[in-house]
């Protein structure tokens, strides 16, 4: 999947293991088929990159991201003009590794279908297929700094707060990404610059035990173009990106998947054909914001 998704894409970790028993009285306890899990999106206007392969792990065996990346496989997008792009793997980053395409100046298009093919050592192959959606654009992006709480007590008319894009051609559902850019640093940001610290911010939503506390992002759906910027939505303090994404049906059902199913993988809602996971792409829009704390 785009790293961050983007590129992330992005971000977004699965681990599926599946058991099978024979029956139950004379199956071995860990009797055991592997299957094979791809997680990719195309950002329009992006190189193409961050292609996940992984490899389910028994449930016996205690989960190990490098264990279950797939470093071997053959990937290869095709444009729907024929053009074929070879991928190669790269170690690195949150997902321990990625397929990407070597010519980063090679960007990804809008309204184009791109098929994606996987073949692993041992022979067996994976398929998808997405189209990309069109370019959109911001009517009234964030603002490039917020006061917290100053500007929700007295905002002027019409409301500051709120954020607009254009319709994305085809696009009935739209996803909003909020991302600290960085979690440690604040002063240094400020005029004049100072040695103060970020911090997080403390939300009655926020649960340590829920494991998406610890991501940097969050993800919300709208069905609308517009939003109000609400404060429960930032995490941190500081350097924010806020990101509107209109994904194609594939990624929009695997983000379901990650965030209203609970990692509980639906055969439904995947789409490559030959294993599981997700082949996607979206078109998206980026603004960057500072959040001004409200006390030190």
């Amino acid at each position: 999947m785009t790293k961050k998704f983007a590129a992330a894409l992005i971000t977004l970790s699965v681990s599926i293991a599946i058991s099978l028993l024979s029956s139950c009285e004379d199956a071995p306890p860990n009797a055991y088929i592997e299957n094979y899990v791809v997680q990719g999106a195309l950002i329009v206007d992006e190189p193409i990159k961050g292609i996940i392969i992984q490899r389910s792990l028994p449930t016996t065996d205690t989960f190990s991201m490098s264990r279950a990346i797939v470093r071997d496989a053959d990937v290869r997008i095709t444009d729907e003009s024929g053009r074929e792009f070879i991928l190669y793997f790269q170690e690195g980053g949150s997902t321990f590794g990625d397929y990407s395409f070597a010519d980063t100046s090679i960007k990804i298009q809008p309204n184009t279908l791109y098929s994606l093919s996987v073949r692993m050592a041992d022979g067996h192959i994976m398929t998808g297929k997405t189209r990309t959606p069109e370019r959109f654009s911001w009517i009234t992006p964030p603002r490039k700094d917020l006061q917290f709480p100053k500007d929700t007590l007295n905002l002027p008319s019409p409301d500051s707060l709120k954020i607009r894009w254009n319709e994305c051609p085809g696009i009935s559902e739209y996803l909003i990404r909020i991302k600290c850019i960085d979690t440690m640093g604040y002063g240094k940001y400020l005029t004049p610059p100072t040695d103060e610290l970020n911090r997080r911010r403390k939300r009655l939503i926020d649960n340590e035990d829920n494991p998406l506390y610890y991501n940097t992002a969050d993800y919300g759906f709208l069905q609308s173009t517009e939003v109000n910027t609400v404060w429960t939505a930032f995490k941190w303090y500081g350097r924010n990106n806020v990101a509107v994404l209109a994904p194609d049906d594939n990624l929009l059902r695997w983000y379901k998947i990650y965030f209203q199913n609970g990692n509980e993988y639906n055969p439904n809602l995947g789409s490559i054909i030959g294993g599981i996971g997700v082949f996607g792409s979206a078109s998206q829009i980026t603004q960057e914001t500072f959040i001004i704390k409200n006390q030190p």
